[in-house]
């Protein structure tokens, strides 16, 4: 036998609505943001297109609009982006540290040298990249600085220190304006990086995306010197550096500029510097030794007139 059915009226549960979910609040308003283009060969592929969809942007090429745009846009943020900056275009971080010293500074440079990155960190950017930089990379960059907040502004301004001397060896890239050779200019870029290791032809070509024949010719023709004889310069010059201190040997000075042959070392320095690396030695002790009494003497003779 079968008892009655229980029937339990259900409770009235309405179906929420998925065309209008409830508000919750209003979309987040992209960061504002300021891209300098401060590269020297414009018509090569830029960070920018990656970068343009995430932020409400004002883009300067010029250094001369720099300092209005910013103030116009109020960015929360800016992009400086280089390609091989000479002194006059990595001017503009100082400016800015100067003028805007609460401005977060993102630099991104194809051209690095631990020097380079020394400089822009002791200038505050707020991050440094080395190209190339992926499109994932750059958005969570861009992302983190338009949510990033100031705990600490700066109320003074903010004066960058003098370029290193890295920066601006005998041969090095920032000598003469990167406009100057805009072909090669990555080849030079790269020999002050790895001077030391061998350094053939093809490999910077292939850097410049030219063939050996053609960037030989525009090598030349940007620089008066073929690309081995400004290597073997570049590699002379730093000799001269390495030299000069106290407890190195002249053979270990020729391995570490590049050379595996020290006669052949030998050979070059003397056919370029006009004197044998023992010799030039000897000449730069002998002067750091007679420069040493000379200041003695001045030394005693200010604290006399005390």
């Amino acid at each position: 036998m079968t008892g009655p059915t229980d029937k339990r009226k259900k409770p009235d549960m309405a179906t929420p609505s998925l065309a209008c979910p409830s508000p919750v609040g209003p979309a987040p308003q992209p960061a504002r943001a300021v891209w300098i283009d401060l590269r020297c060969q414009p018509d090569a592929r830029s960070l920018w297109p990656d970068a343009a969809p995430h932020a409400d942007w004002v883009r300067v090429t010029r250094l001369a609009d720099l300092g209005g745009a910013v103030a116009r846009q109020r960015p929360q943020f800016a992009c400086l982006e280089f390609d091989y900056p000479d002194r006059t275009r990595l001017a503009a971080v100082p400016l800015l540290r100067r003028e805007f010293p609460a401005l977060p500074l993102l630099m991104f440079t194809e051209y690095h040298t631990e020097a380079l990155a020394i400089w822009a960190f002791r200038c505050r950017v707020w991050d440094y990249r080395v190209k190339p930089v992926s499109a994932d990379t750059l958005v969570r960059l861009i992302q983190a600085a338009g949510a990033f907040v100031r705990r600490v502004a700066l109320d003074g301004g903010w004066f960058a220190p003098a370029l290193p001397p890295g920066l601006l060896a005998p041969a090095g890239h920032l000598r003469r304006p990167l406009t100057a050779a805009p072909r090669t200019a990555a080849a030079v870029a790269w020999i002050g990086e790895h001077y030391a290791e061998p350094c053939p032809v093809k490999t910077v070509a292939d850097l410049c995306h030219l063939s050996e024949s053609e960037f030989s010719r525009a090598f030349h023709r940007e620089h008066g010197v073929s690309y081995l004889r400004f290597l073997l310069h570049y590699r002379i010059d730093r000799a001269r550096e390495f030299l000069a201190e106290p407890l190195a040997s002249v053979s270990q000075v020729a391995y570490e500029v590049g050379f595996n042959d020290l006669s052949y070392f030998g050979r070059v320095f003397r056919r370029i510097v006009g004197v044998p690396a023992s010799h030039f030695q000897q000449r730069l002790q002998a002067q750091a030794v007679a420069a040493v009494p000379a200041c003695a003497e001045s030394f005693q003779s200010s604290a006399g007139q005390r």
